[in-house]
């Protein structure tokens, strides 16, 4: 079996950002779909290449008894990145997981965010996206201003803008991912709207291929899912495919 049962992330979300994407890149910006698999873990990935987004790409991977937290364990994981061509314009990062070990039972992680490709801070964009998903993660008792759980400024390779949710679950606590998925997608819309005419410098271009450098470096040393597929014998090249940067100057 390579499948886990687990509810969250729904099996809707890829389809869902089919749509998203096709919209602001076009459909025939999406590339065939890729289904691969070993004895125990599945990916569902696509990528669209576009004139908005240069790169967005998004999976669905199941891993079945494999390393969860340094523990026999299982994950269901939703990723999502997407790297605009315009510098100036902030990425996206969607990561949602239910994972279950022995001894520590199941537990759902969320992690939502803009990426700052230049590393400058966007006041209008980042509050624009805070205030979207402030009412559908307070609706559920969070306390927005206590929202990350993680040493500031290391997310991401510190290009995360942390206008965004870092939170973590217990899988009975109902953690509110349908409501956070509509309002990040919806947020993001507008985000682009709000940035898509700011015209970058060359000096923007060569902070944003310098992010990126580090990002790839960030993804495959410290980035917990990664660590966790590679460990349990998902093929970095999987990864690759749909969540590293469109391409990387040194």
């Amino acid at each position: 079996m390579n499948r886990t049962d687990f509810e969250h992330p729904r099996d809707s979300y890829p389809a869902r950002l089919r749509e998203f994407y096709a919209a602001i890149n076009g459909a025939d910006a999406a590339e065939t779909p890729r289904e691969t698999e070993g004895d125990n873990w599945y990916c569902y990935s696509q990528v669209s290449r576009g004139p908005v987004l240069e790169k967005a790409g998004y999976s669905l991977m199941h891993i079945v008894d494999g390393e969860i937290y340094g523990r026999p364990g299982s994950i269901k994981l939703f990723e999502t990145l997407a790297y605009p061509a315009n510098p100036r314009v902030p990425g996206l990062i969607v990561l949602l997981n239910t994972n279950e070990t022995e001894g520590a039972g199941r537990s759902v992680v969320v992690c939502i965010d803009l990426v700052v490709q230049t590393g400058e801070p966007q006041p209008e964009a980042q509050a624009l996206f805070a205030d979207a998903l402030r009412p559908a993660y307070e609706g559920a008792g969070g306390d927005f201003a206590k929202r990350y759980k993680a040493e500031p400024g290391r997310i991401l390779a510190g290009i995360a803008a942390e206008c965004g949710i870092m939170d973590f679950y217990q899988a009975s606590d109902e953690p509110p991912l349908d409501a956070l998925f509509d309002a990040t997608l919806s947020a993001y819309r507008e985000v682009l709207a709000m940035t898509a005419e700011d015209e970058p410098t060359d000096a923007d271009y060569r902070e944003t291929n310098r992010h990126r450098a580090r990002l790839v470096e960030w993804l495959m040393l410290e980035d917990i899912g990664i660590q966790f597929a590679r460990k349990s014998g998902v093929p970095m090249s999987v990864i690759e495919a749909y969540g590293f940067p469109p391409q990387v100057r040194y």
